[in-house]
């Protein structure tokens, strides 16, 4: 199908979850684009799940799809700096992910529990009890979009934790008179929890064997083992699909991947070299490059930033210019939006390369280093903390993008979400990882596997282990070596291109929705 672009002159801003980034776009739009589709996207509800949706967004917006985010209200500004239309959650499904971890369902306990106990907190209350009111949300949406042109027709881009959507794959209707959507593309913005028969389930501690010893290791996981422990949560799931008024359950249990497999296709985002090879990949599945780093030449248009506003950011860029014998290394260091505890990472790291703490034979000297720390959250800082007192070769910011200060950074320091991974490929930065809870076990361990990173095997590692973990990596070129083929394989795959291709698919094919579940 061929069409026509016209140039508009309207900016638009992205306001990034990870810093004070203002992306300029020269808005393109389709004089066909009244002809296509509209997309609506759908999503959970996560800083580090929107993030990535919301750049998509963006690029679609420019490449003239007419989208709608159906998205909490507590990020509708973001979404709507992106081009779409805002359409809000609503009830349990309308979740404020700050606040929720300022004040977590299980109050006091849910700090102390271990970090697999807070997963099934998180998965109850963020994915599975909201899931009828996503699907009420859902079908709303659709309504409307029907009322506004009933001749367009709908794609559904989602997110693949967002459950909300799955009714629509187990015989649940929609009222009368709306017409199912054209076709359905699911988005991973985690490493892909679609079970298989190379790997165990997801936060089991065992390394990725696929041979035939292994593979009979990891059927007896998830047989014997995960089954039983997800016993619960997949009765949840089921229950949660018949009250939103689906007539089959999912049929598996949870996490094997139906969240995935019910679309269409399903487009990874990543780099096929971090992932561990399967053999039975499902059909429609493929990889997706990053959106994180700067844009593809084809991905129109590019964006323009400004500077962040801190005092010391010039230092930074100074620094960048010098001959490389003459640099500081700069350390970034960040817990993103979840884990906000500085505690865990940050402080050590500080503390770590803080003059009193190293020696001038080491390569992590203080007086060859500059740390820049990002604490995750606006106006966020460390002056509450009166034990602390930041050491002179540190640089604080309360939020910074990610992709701005790791063009000059030498090694990145993070919890290990998928994220904050990709960032670090897209930039061709070695890291440091120190993450636990929700994939990061899983994406730490893909680090150390690829070889683009160290995984210190905890969320609160030490001054010494944080000190331990950068030195091997400065020490050791195999490490930023590595990182930089990947980021050579993501500069090969155009994220944008890609997902714009397969909705230009889905508009002329039309596949539908595939009921799931059913008996040939």
């Amino acid at each position: 199908m061929s069409y026509v672009r016209f140039q508009t002159n309207l900016a638009l801003e992205v306001e990034e979850s990870s810093g004070h980034r203002l992306v300029t776009f020269a808005m393109s739009t389709a004089s066909a684009g009244e002809d296509r589709p509209f997309i609506l996207i759908l999503c959970h509800t996560l800083s580090g799940h929107l993030a990535p949706l919301i750049r998509i967004a963006a690029a679609l917006h420019t490449l003239g799809w007419q989208t709608f985010f159906l998205g909490p209200n507590a990020h509708r500004h973001r979404i709507e700096a992106a081009g779409s239309i805002f359409i809000p959650l609503s009830g349990n499904a309308d979740l404020d992910d700050k606040e929720y971890y300022e004040n977590p369902p299980s109050g006091a306990t849910y700090t102390s529990m271990h970090w697999s106990e807070r997963v099934l907190v998180d998965i109850r209350v963020q994915c599975l009890n909201p899931l009828p009111t996503q699907w009420s949300d859902v079908k709303a949406a659709l309504a409307s979009l029907h009322a506004r042109d009933p001749g367009r027709g709908v794609i559904v881009l989602a997110e693949a934790f967002f459950y909300g959507v799955l009714p629509l794959f187990y015989g649940t209707s929609l009222p009368d008179g709306i017409p199912n959507p054209l076709g359905s593309v699911c988005v991973s913005v985690t490493v892909p929890a679609i079970r298989s028969v190379d790997l165990p389930p997801a936060g089991y501690p065992f390394p990725f064997d696929a041979s035939p010893e292994g593979r009979l290791r990891n059927t007896k996981l998830w047989e014997r083992s995960w089954t039983r422990k997800a016993a619960d949560l997949t009765t949840l799931l089921n229950v949660k699909m018949w009250q939103a008024g689906a007539e089959r359950g999912v049929g598996e249990v949870f996490l094997s991947g139906a969240n995935y497999t019910a679309h269409n296709s399903i487009l990874q985002l990543g780099v096929p070299s971090f992932e561990y090879p399967r053999s039975d990949w499902p059909s429609g599945f493929k990889f997706a490059g990053l959106v994180q780093g700067a844009p593809k030449q084809s991905s129109r248009p590019a964006p323009t930033t400004k500077d962040p506003p801190f005092p010391w950011w010039p230092e930074i860029i100074s620094n960048s210019t010098l001959p490389p014998a003459n640099r500081k290394k700069i350390l970034v260091v960040s817990q993103g939006t979840v884990e906000t505890n500085p505690y865990d990472l940050i402080i050590p790291t500080l503390r770590a390369f803080a003059p009193s703490h190293t020696n001038s034979s080491s390569p992590s000297s203080s007086s060859s280093i500059l740390v820049v720390a990002i604490l995750g959250w606006k106006d966020a800082d460390l002056s509450q903390h009166a034990d602390f007192a930041i050491p002179k070769n540190a640089r604080v910011a309360d939020y910074l993008s990610y992709d701005t200060v790791l063009a000059h950074a030498d090694v990145w320091i993070h919890n290990a979400g998928f994220g904050a991974v990709n960032h670090g490929v897209a930039n061709g930065v070695p890291m440091v990882v120190a993450g636990e809870g929700m994939d990061k076990t899983e994406n730490a361990r893909r680090v150390a596997w690829s070889g683009i990173g160290v995984d210190l095997g905890t969320a609160t590692p030490s001054a010494e282990q944080v000190r331990d973990g950068v030195e091997w990596v400065l020490r050791d070129d195999r490490y930023s070596g590595r990182v930089r083929e990947l980021q050579r394989e993501s500069e090969e795959i155009d994220c944008f291109d890609i997902i714009h291709s397969e909705l230009l698919t889905v508009m002329e094919e039309r596949p539908g929705i595939i009921q799931r579940g059913l008996t040939p």
